[in-house]
């Protein structure tokens, strides 16, 4: 068997019998997403939506591959460079070898299945027409799937020096910001009056459709030379307005995976790590243990692990800058009464930072485990650290905005804010001793370059949870408050909060009792599904 095939055959295995969390969960949402498209795609041609909106859907599903490994910088690549730095074989060769297998993955089949409506839009007009379809979403495929392996080889190289590592915090924090708030212009100009419990919708330029200099960048870019592509085939336009996009894929991904290739030798060029610590020395005195308990330990420990774990650090840069980018999206547009509700985004970005905190301990776990009645003073630590950390300046966050923008929702934005943060206090920690996504042991983790588990499930299972305990609150008080009813809002969130920190907590005790041994085994032998098997 050749090397190629060996590779193919390791990245098969992998996927069969490795974890399966996140992508069984990536797999399920984007065959939903892509049977969306697949509707779209057929209301559009029944003349029920315009194609334009079909553009903008598969330009974003295009812009994901760009976009993703930003918004997970810390997750490996499935077949990590370091494993086949001493084989035999110049690294270019090597690395040529591994670019066959790296089509095998569910966002490949995902985009696959999205593409296919590039099918479905050349079928009524006739058999060309089809096979120019087909040869247009093999392309486009091609392109993205390059596009997404250069990029996550980027961010890896970005993350090996201090200013690189700054500059994807900037950039994932610029992402996360445009994803959770980049819609509100647009809903503020279509339903400018919400806020003031009018309803009546303001026409776009061009009723039902996107405007046209925004479709006709989508369509210049390359995530959308592929229907570009098929627009020209079912169009009586010339053969040229066909044959240039598709020239365009084929170069374009050709020369991303020239790019990656180069990207991989350069990896398995490198000599591996030194294990130094990622921490500063102290040229000070020794520290005291003082008063206050284990309790008080853990959290100071806490404090200082998310300030000195490059990983952790990263995560705490998200969580804090992504809010404030937030507020001038927000801040201009009819919807200012919305800013109050940046301090529950602030909560819910802070308990996807922290979901993944026992895995990143690592080992470490043995500490723990071997101490007799110490599960619960680590937990409660770790909640202490998180409110210290997240939590209060979600809280005064949402306060500040209430204040500054005078919106008649401050009240719910507060019992929400409540809500969302003792449900992230509590959720962060059950979530990951639930469903750890373990990398490489955190003495081995040196700097942000090193790899780290994909808790992309996690994040988004917290995500849910959250968002399910903020939305209580309002239901229960109502959609607005008078200052009368400023107390009965709060308690709402107060009581819903508390119960979150105190049930979770009981619960994360209880797994970690019950569950701590195989876990550690897990951290030790990098396998979760061991975890599973307890």
């Amino acid at each position: 068997m050749n090397r190629r095939a060996t590779f193919a055959s390791l990245r098969w295995t992998i996927l069969r019998h490795g974890p399966h969390d996140d992508r069984a969960f990536g797999l399920v949402v984007g065959l939903l997403v892509a049977a969306g498209i697949l509707v779209l795609t057929v209301s559009a041609g029944a003349g029920l939506v315009h194609p334009s909106w079909l553009t903008a859907a598969v330009s974003l599903v295009g812009l994901t591959w760009l976009i993703g490994p930003f918004l997970v910088p810390g997750a490996p690549p499935l077949l990590e460079p370091g494993w086949f730095r001493t084989l035999p074989g110049h690294p270019a060769r090597m690395a040529r070898e591994m670019a066959a297998s790296e089509a095998l993955s569910v966002g490949t089949l995902v985009t696959a299945a999205v593409l296919s409506s590039l099918v479905v839009i050349a079928a009524p007009h006739g058999p060309v027409a089809v096979a120019g379809a087909v040869l247009a979403a093999v392309g486009q495929l091609f392109l993205l799937l390059w596009l997404g392996r250069t990029a996550q080889a980027l961010v890896a190289a970005l993350l090996r020096s201090v200013l690189g590592a700054w500059v994807v915090a900037s950039q994932t924090a610029v992402l996360l910001a445009l994803s959770f708030a980049g819609w509100v212009p647009v809903m503020a100009f279509v339903l400018p009056g919400l806020g003031e419990g009018r309803t009546e919708l303001v026409a776009p330029p061009v009723p039902g459709a996107l405007p046209a200099p925004l479709e006709a960048v989508l369509l210049a870019l390359p995530t959308g030379w592929g229907l570009a592509a098929v627009q020209a085939l079912a169009s009586p336009a010339s053969w040229t307005a066909a044959v240039l996009p598709l020239a365009g894929l084929v170069a374009g991904g050709t020369a991303l995976r020239e790019l990656w290739i180069g990207l991989m030798a350069g990896a398995l060029r490198r000599p591996p790590d030194r294990p130094v610590s990622s921490g500063s020395r102290s040229t000070g005195p020794p520290e005291r243990a003082g008063g206050g308990g284990a309790v008080r330990a853990v959290t100071l420990r806490e404090i200082r692990t998310w300030f000195r774990d490059p990983h952790r650090r990263l995560g705490l840069v998200h969580a804090w800058a992504t809010p404030l980018l937030m507020i001038p999206l927000v801040a201009p547009t009819d919807w200012s009464w919305a800013l109050p509700f940046i301090g529950v985004m602030a909560a819910v970005l802070g308990g996807m930072a922290a979901v993944n905190t026992y895995a990143l301990d690592g080992t470490a776990l043995w500490q723990l485990l071997t101490t007799p009645g110490s599960v619960r003073a680590d937990v409660r630590g770790r909640q202490a650290a998180w409110l210290a950390l997240f939590g209060v300046p979600a809280l005064v966050l949402t306060g500040l905005l209430a204040q500054a923008s005078g919106s008649p929702f401050a009240a719910q934005a507060g019992g929400m804010a409540l809500a969302a943060t003792g449900t992230a206090c509590g959720g962060a920690p059950w979530l990951s001793s639930l469903m750890p996504a373990i990398g490489p042991d955190a003495r081995e983790r040196v700097s942000t370059a090193s790899p780290t588990g994909n808790a992309a499930g996690g994040q988004w299972t917290l995500f849910t949870l959250v968002a399910t305990g903020a939305a209580l609150p309002p239901i229960a008080t109502g959609l607005t408050a008078t200052a009368a009813e400023w107390p009965a809002a709060l308690a709402a969130g107060a009581v819903l909060g508390g119960a979150a920190v105190l049930g979770l907590q009981a619960l994360t005790v209880r797994r970690l009792d019950g569950t701590g041994r195989a876990l550690l085994a897990a951290m030790a032998s990098r396998d979760v599904t061991r975890l599973r098997r307890s």
